[in-house]
């Protein structure tokens, strides 16, 4: 018996629309009206850094603090005013919005009492607020930071499961990509499936292959 539904978060839960421009370009162009002569490439890396690794290990864990890091692993020092600007840019450019189909299916899965959680590696400042203001409640979000782990590290998915109180088979995983969400989930005994919002996705290792959330409650 299924008492609990993870989802991963992008991809499945919610998307971002396209920017013209990409935010490292973005970001790169501020730092060099600083006086940095610093390209889209470094800040990309830098940002990964800090999200997987200084993230991870209990840093960055609000926008000042993260683009604080990013300018420290890009030896630049961490003016309050750059960061700012940084931040600034950052939630003028990253505009995210759930899917359609996230509300009414965490409500009809509260319903019928299943726990409801997210395994993602991104950061929850980055992401909760738009829970929050489409009353989405999640009963456990679990980030890099709370699991000290990233995708597909298993201790990430064994948060959840230790967190329900809860055996692998208790519980469903849902989610868009084949690597960090459905082959580590299987691997530790729980139910997968893959959403495929296109249906152009298939996986063998999948219990369930669907292609909107909805059905989730078809498979309970």
């Amino acid at each position: 018996m299924i008492k609990a539904v993870v989802f991963d978060l992008y991809g499945t839960l919610m998307t971002s629309h396209e920017r013209p421009e990409s935010k490292d370009d973005a970001l790169s162009r501020i730092l060099r009206e600083a006086g940095h002569e610093t390209y889209y490439q470094e800040v990309w890396a830098a940002r990964l850094f800090v999200s997987f690794i200084d993230y991870t290990r209990g840093r960055a864990n609000t926008p000042h603090e993260y683009y604080a890091k990013v300018l420290e692993r890009l030896e630049i020092h961490p003016d309050s005013r750059l960061i700012d600007r940084l931040v600034n840019k950052d939630s003028e450019m990253e505009k995210n919005e759930l899917y359609p189909d996230v509300v009414p299916t965490i409500n009809a899965l509260k319903t019928k009492g299943i726990k409801t959680g997210i395994v993602t590696t991104i950061a929850a400042w980055k992401f909760v607020p738009l829970l929050e203001q489409n009353k989405v409640e999640i009963d456990f979000v679990c980030t890099a930071r709370e699991a000290a782990a990233v995708k597909p590290n298993p201790r990430i998915y064994q948060a959840v499961l230790e967190r329900f109180g809860i055996n692998a088979e208790e519980a469903m995983m849902v989610g868009d990509d084949i690597k960090t969400d459905i082959l580590p989930a299987k691997a530790l005994g729980m139910k997968a499936v893959l959403l495929s919002r296109t249906m152009k996705i298939e996986c063998k290792d999948a219990d369930h292959l669907i292609s909107s959330l909805t059905a989730i409650i078809d498979l309970l």
